[in-house]
């Protein structure tokens, strides 16, 4: 474990220099809105993601004994999300404004993966049609086949909440962090196999990403993070508990969500600006006071997950 996240950490670290110097090829875009507070970030490259995502994926190679369904297919979910990502970030850097693929044309694409992973997912035997209920002591909710388009609805969340989540500089990651280690600790109490790669890319990742950040992760992170952990959740049958340690991404999801519907049905806004990091931001709350009680916050709903994980049966 200690070799591969060695590994994971050392690979994305000279890719990340790598790409640093030899290949900002794709650059942050600002939107007009947050002129004001993120001028200072414009030019700078949203490489981040796929230097992760490559250190990840090569290091998982590396030990073909662990390529076990649990490691391969969360590792297929962050790669397949990743490059759906990564069209985004092309996109964006293309037009200049922050406006990448159409909204309803990233969904179907996110869709088609989802549907994809859920059809492998099924093909191995990965999927259970019970939801477990831990804050009833662990009770079940069958679902039957209904399950599916519960599990399609799932991934689609976790992609587009930590992609939303994503803005400023270390805040993603460090909120992701939690999530991943929980799904670990999981994994190892149900004595399956795991690889801490991510997890090791993701710390050489935030060492170019705290302020003021030398790159970004970008969408294609933010995909790509959003579906590993979605796809290891479903695998783990730890749906529920990962659903409520995500409570800072679930935060971000409905901001943005509240908005939208707040400006189409009324034409009026409920926030400033969404999500809801960006409201504080334009109040004039500092980045890293803004990060850090959010990741707090993030840190506070994986302790209760645990907590309810702990709890399950009693």
């Amino acid at each position: 474990m200690f070799l591969e996240m060695a590994l994971a950490f050392s690979i994305t670290f000279l890719i990340s220099l790598g790409f640093i110097r030899y290949a900002p090829v794709i650059k942050v875009a600002i939107k007009p809105e947050l002129e004001s507070t993120q001028s200072g970030k414009r030019g700078t490259p949203s490489i981040g993601g796929l230097a992760f995502s490559m250190g990840t994926a090569l290091t998982t190679l590396m030990f073909p004994h662990r390529l076990e369904r649990t490691v391969l297919l969360p590792l297929l979910g962050l790669l397949l999300f990743a490059s759906i990502g990564m069209v985004d970030d092309i996109v964006k850097a293309r037009k200049g404004n922050g406006d990448g693929i159409q909204s309803l044309t990233k969904l179907v694409l996110q869709a088609i993966v989802a549907a994809v992973l859920l059809f492998l997912l099924k093909r191995s035997n990965s999927l259970s049609n019970n939801i477990i209920l831990p804050f009833l002591k662990g009770r079940t909710l069958s679902l039957g086949w209904a399950y599916y388009f519960f599990a399609l609805l799932y991934i689609l969340y976790f992609v587009n909440a930590v992609n939303i989540t994503d803005g400023l500089d270390e805040l993603a990651a460090g909120s992701s962090l939690p999530l991943l280690l929980l799904i670990a600790l999981f994994s190892f109490k149900a004595n399956v196999s795991f690889s801490m790669a991510l997890i090791a890319s993701l710390l050489a990742f935030l060492l170019f990403n705290k302020k003021p950040a030398r790159y970004f992760m970008g969408d294609c992170g933010s995909h790509a993070l959003g579906g590993y952990i979605a796809v290891s959740a479903l695998m783990l049958n730890e749906e529920v508990v990962l659903l409520i340690a995500s409570g800072l991404f679930l935060v971000e999801f409905a901001s943005s969500l509240i908005q939208i519907i707040a400006i189409r049905s009324t034409g009026k806004k409920v926030f400033s600006i969404a999500p809801l990091h960006h409201a504080y931001e334009l109040k004039g709350v500092a980045e890293r006071t803004i990060v850090g009680r959010f990741t707090m916050v993030s840190w506070f709903f994986a302790l209760l997950g645990l907590l309810l994980f702990l709890g399950k049966g009693r």
